[in-house]
Formats: structure tokens, C-alpha cells, sequence
């Protein structure tokens, strides 16, 4: 498998932290003991390509950890698994922009209803900066929480305009425990400022 696309430049690695942290971040406060279960700290993060064909290489890329488990979904769709708990990140790299940012988070906040357990904790737009020479981004945060079995699962779903663009063409989410919702935050706000398409 090749790494590298035609079309796929890498502008600027460095700078991976974004100004804007996700939305929820005010009303969703992780304990200091929320924090350190989810070994942060020790979370390695590398630039990870996938979308990947032997005659044309990659064409997408984002910063993300690097031990985590890549699994192909579709054709535009990816997934990324924790080996060791129950958390990941999924990618939609072709919405279409046929929808706003909002328009896409509000759809899917009404899609989710009758899902067990489920408590909306926020929903807000806002602007982030891109390392990979993408931005401005236009972002839609959705954060919720649902339950699975006894386990209640924290989620955040982001959509996102490349390009100062306020139509979706990607879709970011992360998922997994309550308490890691701290280093969910932190892939999420990641893979969101360096996610760079090919083409």
C-alpha cells in the first residue's frame, strides 16, 4: 500500500492543537480522574493516510493515534478502533455539501431520537483553524449521550466545511466511555484542524 497520493501535499505538520476546542467542552467538564483514565498524556498521535489505492497511493490524511486499528466501512467511509478499550474514530469523506454545517448537525440530533438513553448536550457552530492549509473550517458540533447495555456512551459528531465553506463535506465522530471523553476531545479536535482530502 502506498502512503502518499498524487495530489495529496503535506503543507504543515506542526500546530496540531486548534484554537476552538469543541463546544460541549463548557457544559461537559472532564474530572481530574476523568482525565488521567484516559491516559492522554500518553496518547501518541501521528499522520495517518487511508482512502488508499496501489495506482493512485492516498487521498486523505489526519492526524490521529497511531496505534489505533484502521477498518474500511465503504468507499468513504473509515474507522479507526482503540485496541485496548471500547472508543474510535469514524470519518464520512464525501457528504456532498448538498447542507449547511447546522442544517447536517440538526438532521441528525432528529435522527437520533428514540435512541436509549439519550440526552443531547449541546449543539453549536463555530470556526476552526486547519494545519494543513484546508481552512478556515466551518464546524457543527453535535454532543450527546446514550445508553449501551448498563454503559452509557459519550458521543460528539462534527461536521465540517473545508475552505470557509459552511456546507458539510465531511463528517468526523468520535465515541466511547464517559470518562474518556476527555481524549475523545482531543482526537476529535485533532483529526478536524488536519484532515486534508487529495484532489
Amino acid at each position: 500500500m502506498k502512503r502518499w497520493g498524487l495530489g495529496l501535499a503535506v503543507l504543515g505538520t506542526a500546530g496540531l492543537m486548534v484554537a476552538g476546542m469543541v463546544p460541549a467542552d463548557a457544559t461537559v467538564t472532564a474530572p481530574r480522574q476523568d482525565v488521567a483514565a484516559s491516559n492522554i498524556q500518553s496518547t501518541v498521535f501521528a499522520q495517518r493516510y487511508f482512502s488508499c489505492y496501489e495506482d493512485y497511493g492516498c487521498s486523505v490524511t489526519a492526524t490521529l493515534p497511531k496505534t489505533w486499528r484502521y477498518v474500511k466501512l465503504g468507499s468513504d467511509e473509515f474507522r479507526f478502533l482503540d485496541r485496548s478499550v471500547p472508543r474510535m474514530v469514524r470519518f464520512h469523506v464525501n457528504l456532498g455539501g448538498e447542507v449547511t454545517t447546522a442544517a447536517a448537525a440538526k438532521k441528525k440530533q432528529a435522527a437520533l431520537r428514540g435512541t436509549r438513553g439519550l440526552k443531547v448536550l449541546s449543539r453549536s457552530t463555530t470556526t476552526m483553524k486547519a494545519t494543513m492549509q484546508q481552512g478556515p473550517l466551518i464546524v457543527t458540533t453535535l454532543v450527546y449521550t446514550y445508553k449501551s447495555g448498563s454503559t452509557t456512551r459519550w458521543v460528539a459528531t462534527r461536521y465540517i466545511g473545508q475552505w470557509g465553506d459552511k456546507h458539510a463535506n465531511i463528517e468526523i465522530t468520535v465515541g466511547g466511555r464517559l470518562k474518556d471523553r476527555a481524549l475523545l476531545t482531543t482526537v476529535l479536535n485533532k483529526a478536524t484542524s488536519s484532515v486534508a482530502l487529495s484532489g
